[in-house]
């Protein structure tokens, strides 16, 4: 079995969960939140699959809170700055959580902007479990809000390259650089 939020309920709730208590985690400048949301799967007879997931996710909060230090980053006044590291770590489903803060916020077209960006990840958070058939539907609508609000998106995110990768449906995600700062790879 392996970890699969699309065709399997537990799944499901635990990406929800964890993806929820990581942007809390962020917000808060205390990685307490994932991990206290997150022990209950990393002992006992929880299934490997379920193991290597949460070990992920949390090997990547690290790498965030890492970042985040390395960059003297703070999450309200450098909001799209963690959206670029989520994005380049390929946390597609952490991205869409983080971003969904302003978007809930948002109105017009800075609204429509963050939607293109939630849906790039959706469609790439499909593309990592192998649906290219709903990626597909999803990267059309973000492709549409792109060329209507290109103008908006918030830099150094690209709007032709999320455009150019989302087309070709191209399974290797755009990368992003860091504004104004010696650029750091994301591995």
């Amino acid at each position: 079995m392996k970890f699969n939020p699309f065709e399997n309920r537990l799944s499901r709730d635990i990406r929800n969960t964890l993806g929820h208590c990581f942007v809390k985690a962020i917000q808060a400048k205390d990685p307490s939140f994932f991990h206290t949301a997150s022990s209950q799967y990393q002992y006992g007879e929880t299934q490997v699959h379920i193991k290597a997931y949460v070990n992920n996710r949390a090997d990547f909060l690290k790498k965030t809170f890492d970042q985040m230090a390395a960059f003297n980053l703070q999450p309200d006044d450098d909001f799209f700055v963690i959206a670029r590291i989520l994005w380049n770590f390929e946390l597609f489903f952490e991205f869409h959580e983080w971003l969904e803060i302003k978007w809930t916020t948002a109105q017009g077209k800075n609204k429509k902007a963050l939607q293109a960006m939630v849906l790039a990840a959706i469609a790439y958070e499909q593309l990592t479990y192998g649906r290219k058939a709903p990626a597909k539907k999803v990267a059309l609508k973000a492709i549409g809000l792109f060329n209507q609000h290109r103008d908006i998106i918030a830099k150094p995110f690209d709007a032709d390259l999320f455009i150019s990768k989302l087309s070709l449906l191209d399974p290797v995600a755009p990368k992003f650089k860091m504004p104004g700062k010696k650029s750091r790879a994301f591995k």
